[in-house]
């Protein structure tokens, strides 16, 4: 019997046996790629966007029929690129790191033939050697370049491009150069899934006709985790770790939670912790860990951005409103006159620029037509920090 904690909420998951609910949605995206139809996932941050890029890796993997064979897949995290030189960087990050031996190898063969061809070490744009700097041209060739290489590593190809709206920001035209490299004649082999915690932004260099990479591909939504799916998994592992849950704390987990992916296992990890080899997590057990993931969240980020919004300028301090009034009240009515009073609103005009802002921080989303916070554990510590909560309500506010 294993002691060890199956939880983990700190970092994308990649053991199958922890991915929870995500195959079935795997197999449709994996379908749709291999049908040479590119996809723009959106998921709001740490709802396991990069976790499913790692079933989807898997699913891929399969053959699914002989017009459907196996397709390699190269990840390109683009989460901290804020110009051409660090996208080449990421290129070639994802490329030599490449968990398949095969095609690591390839990629050096790739690149190496590369640096021969344009002259200089690629090592160099990314910052490891001085040099005269290169010109914004030469990077996008480059780049350009380098794509090129990439896509030739095999056969039948799936290039995940994830957080991908960070590229929105990035000088030096990068759309044009992905359209160019992947989207063109010879990358009839290619297919794109591109990943992003920003609605918003994901879909504005998708959908509008000035973007080079509009109407090149399909979104689709990042599905929640059913309860049922997440009580089975809550339950075996737990179980299986000789520390069973009652029902009544799996469903009070989950309720505390909203299935949201990494606080659902970041609780469930806490709940572990409290509970001793042989002896069963109960309700008080979740109740206790919930309450000191709460309290620590003081310390947390979440507590620095409240801080860095209250001392800007009007339009921030109108985001922190809109989070109080989300954690207070729910966000299905969000415009009444008597909430906009109390929340220090002068116009409902305010609230909805101030939500949209909050949604392109990743905060706060919207379901159903209804505002929520993300993160629960945040919401529950705004909810409890408030003067304005009403305390006759239920802990758990609804998202």
């Amino acid at each position: 019997m294993s002691a060890l904690n199956p939880f983990v909420w700190d970092r994308p998951l990649d053991d199958p046996s922890k991915i929870v609910g995500m195959e079935g949605f795997a197999r449709q995206v994996a379908l749709t790629l291999k049908g040479q139809t590119n996809v723009a996932l959106f998921g709001p941050r740490d709802t396991g966007k990069t976790t499913f890029t790692n079933q989807l890796a898997i699913e891929l993997a399969q053959a699914h029929g002989a017009d459907a064979p196996p397709f390699d897949v190269v990840r390109v995290n683009l989460q901290r690129v804020v110009s051409i030189p660090g996208f080449i960087g990421c290129v070639h990050d994802a490329m030599v790191g490449h968990p398949s031996k095969r095609l690591r190898r390839a990629a050096e063969r790739k690149i190496n033939a590369l640096e021969k061809e344009i002259g200089f070490d690629i090592r160099v744009i990314k910052g490891t050697v001085k040099s005269a700097p290169a010109t914004p041209t030469q990077d996008a060739e480059t780049l350009h370049a380098q794509l090129v290489a990439m896509r030739s590593l095999s056969e039948r190809l799936v290039v995940i491009f994830d957080e991908f709206q960070r590229l929105r920001h990035c000088p030096g035209d990068p759309l044009a150069v992905i359209r160019s490299a992947l989207m063109s004649s010879g990358a009839n082999h290619v297919s794109l899934l591109f990943t992003g915690s920003i609605r918003n932004a994901l879909q504005m260099m998708l959908e509008s006709s000035e973007q080079p990479i509009f109407g090149e591909a399909t979104q689709m939504q990042l599905p929640a985790i059913s309860a049922p799916d997440f009580v089975e998994y809550l339950d075996f592992q737990f179980e299986a770790t000789g520390r069973p849950a009652t029902e009544e704390a799996l469903r009070h987990l989950l309720n505390l939670t909203h299935a949201h992916p990494r606080s659902t296992q970041q609780l469930a990890w806490e709940c572990w912790v409290d509970t001793a080899q042989g002896q069963a997590v109960t309700l008080e057990t979740v109740i206790t860990a919930h309450d000191r993931l709460v309290q620590t969240i003081e310390r947390s980020e979440f507590a620095a951005v409240i801080n860095v919004l209250l001392n800007g300028d009007e339009g921030e301090v109108s985001e922190v409103r809109a989070l109080q009034l989300l954690a207070d009240c729910g966000g299905t009515n969000v415009t009444s006159r008597p909430t906009l009073a109390r929340y220090g609103f002068m116009s409902a005009s305010r609230v909805r620029p101030a939500l949209e802002r909050l949604q392109r921080r990743g905060l706060v989303d919207q379901r159903d037509r209804s505002w929520y916070i993300v993160d629960p554990l945040f919401s529950e510590w705004l909810r409890r920090g408030s003067p304005l909560v009403d305390r006759s309500l239920p802990d758990a506010q609804e998202d």
